[in-house]
């Protein structure tokens, strides 16, 4: 049961990436050297191309040694059935917020969001300030808990990384929308 889901996710998350590919409004040629050629945000692509080789690696060997092991049959069974479950609930909340962003949005390169002229506040911005971010962490701990990984420990760098560019991104909303920002900052919170 473990190879053929941690499988599906991983073809979950490359969907993920080329529904991302599809929504986004740039031309052509610049889409293909954002994600194509990576020219967009190194870091997170760097992670994107490390999370993708070790799943590779972990689906031809499930017994990586990088995997904790449970003589118990059950509670390896909640590893994965519980891991799934928040990488599924990641995916859905970043196409939701995907979804909700529309024309407005723009690639983390791209801070400024003036010409835009539209503050998100329904949806998925309800409830946080960055699902997109929020749902990637959820599908990067789902993924590593589901392979039971000691390997989860990178979920805090990526925390660390997506926080870096929260508050980058928050700057420039402020800088952007004002008051209106600021209301909206006051009630939503950054993550959870």
């Amino acid at each position: 049961m473990e190879q053929p889901l941690l499988f599906i996710m991983v073809f979950g998350y490359l969907i993920l990436q080329m529904l991302w590919f599809l929504m986004d409004n740039r031309s052509i040629n610049e889409k293909i050297k954002f994600y194509i050629f990576l020219k967009g945000n190194t870091c997170s692509r760097i992670i994107i191309i490390g999370l993708a080789g070790f799943l590779f690696v972990k689906y031809i060997d499930p017994n990586w040694k990088f995997s904790l092991s449970f003589y118990f049959h059950n509670i390896n069974d909640l590893f994965l059935i519980s891991g799934f479950v928040l990488y599924l609930s990641g995916i859905a909340l970043c196409i939701w917020a995907r979804s909700a962003m529309r024309n407005v949005w723009t690639p983390a390169e791209d801070k400024s969001i003036r010409h835009k002229k539209e503050l998100i506040t329904w949806g998925p911005f309800a409830f946080t300030r960055n699902p997109i971010y929020l749902g990637l962490l959820m599908i990067y701990s789902g993924l590593f808990i589901s392979m039971k990984s000691y390997l989860i420990i990178i979920v805090l760098f990526i925390i660390r990384l997506f926080y870096k560019e929260a508050l980058e991104e928050e700057k420039a909303l402020e800088k952007d929308f004002g008051s209106d920002y600021l209301k909206f900052k006051s009630k939503v919170r950054r993550f959870i």
